[in-house]
């Protein structure tokens, strides 16, 4: 089988690199496109790196669109030039949902890996889906339901999130000792996200607050997309300590996570660890989407059951004074909160997304070629 896998950002990588490990498993892949290290450890033959493709608000994405046109000139080229079987789409639909109109005009099956929330902002994206994509894979299970309405080809596959949630200590305990915690303080965590912009601008409000609340232990997960020496930078002089690959570990030890809003918000709140969640875009990015935006929330836990299951701090809510006042509100309703989480766990059912989509998408191609040969015949 031959895949071109489009991913744009380290999310992105993860998803699409769980997924072709599984279809590996069912068939021999040969594979290029665009991903991180994952996707490249796979063997996949990489054009385009996501540290260059991902941008952050309006503002970055301007900026990229010179780059972009060029690795979409690329990639068409390279589809012209040695043909797979099917263009796999992995979330990044800013490119991607563009991008699926050109691999569509060639005659190439457009599968879509992880749908855009279309529910959130954009109801349009829904009919560019039905309209490039022989194969849309959702990751929430009441998305379905609405594309079929609109004529798109929609399955639930699982959240992959489930399953590529995972922890290298066996206890608090293990974990306590190797962040050289002695355990007599309530540990915060601090989770500022994976891009450069967000750590730039939401760790030194935290590490603002962190200085004015010290009862508290503080621990600091660095994302491998982040350049180390400047976390140690901004959190020099604070009792903040620092852990690379450990951010589920994070998730799960500490008694409260201060995150960006995105996939850490949802993977704290399957693992049940009561959070407040931040976020900074830039004014004209915030102002548009104030206005695109369908939804009253931004954090998942909040989407799913509709309202304000944890604090979110956005734009100029996004102080120290604010984190300071809702750890406090948190801390006096701290049973409420996880209990609301567990409910928001429970709209995940337990199944190996990443296993399910690459059933589908063997399912899907092995099916178009029995058609071509019926045809060929």
């Amino acid at each position: 089988m031959k895949l071109m896998i489009i991913a744009g950002e380290k999310s992105g990588d993860n998803h699409a690199g769980e997924m072709l490990s599984a279809l590996k498993k069912l068939t021999d892949v040969e594979c290029s496109g665009t991903g991180g290290s994952l996707l490249r450890s796979l063997g996949q033959k990489q054009f385009y790196d996501i540290n260059d493709m991902n941008a952050i608000g309006l503002g970055e994405a301007l900026q990229k669109i010179p780059f972009l046109l060029k690795v979409k000139d690329r990639l068409t080229a390279e589809l012209k030039s040695d043909r797979p079987d099917a263009v796999v789409l992995v979330d990044y639909p800013g490119f991607n949902l563009r991008f699926a109109r050109y691999v569509k005009e060639l005659g190439i099956p457009v599968i879509y890996y992880i749908s855009p929330t279309f529910w959130v902002w954009n109801y349009k994206r829904v009919h560019k889906l039905r309209k490039y994509c022989d194969l849309v894979m959702c990751i929430y299970p009441f998305e379905p339901e609405t594309l079929k309405k609109e004529g798109v080809n929609a399955v639930y596959v699982g959240n992959p999130l489930t399953s590529q949630i995972s922890f290298k200590c066996e206890d608090r305990e293990e974990y306590l000792k190797k962040g050289g915690f002695d355990g007599t303080k309530r540990l915060i965590g601090l989770l500022p996200g994976s891009r450069r912009k967000e750590v730039s601008s939401l760790l030194p409000v935290m590490v603002q607050a962190a200085k004015a609340l010290p009862e508290y232990d503080y621990v600091v997960g660095v994302a491998d997309t982040i350049d180390e020496s400047s976390v140690r930078e901004m959190i020099k002089g604070t009792n903040i300590r620092l852990a690379t690959g450990l951010t589920h570990d994070i998730m799960k030890y500490s008694d409260l996570l201060w995150v960006c809003s995105g996939t850490a918000t949802l993977e704290s709140a399957l693992i049940g660890t009561p959070m407040i969640l931040m976020y900074k875009a830039g004014a004209v990015t915030y102002a548009l989407g104030r206005l695109l935006v369908r939804v009253k929330y931004i954090g998942m836990p909040n989407i799913i059951l509709n309202r304000t299951v944890i604090p979110e701090l956005i734009q100029s809510d996004a102080t120290a004074n604010s984190l300071i006042k809702f750890t406090e509100k948190i801390e006096e309703n701290y049973e409420t909160v996880k209990n609301d989480l567990r409910k928001v766990a429970s709209y995940f059912p337990d199944s190996d997304a990443s296993a399910n989509a690459a059933g589908e998408i063997y399912s899907f191609i092995s099916h178009k070629k029995q058609e071509n040969n019926s045809i060929g015949r």
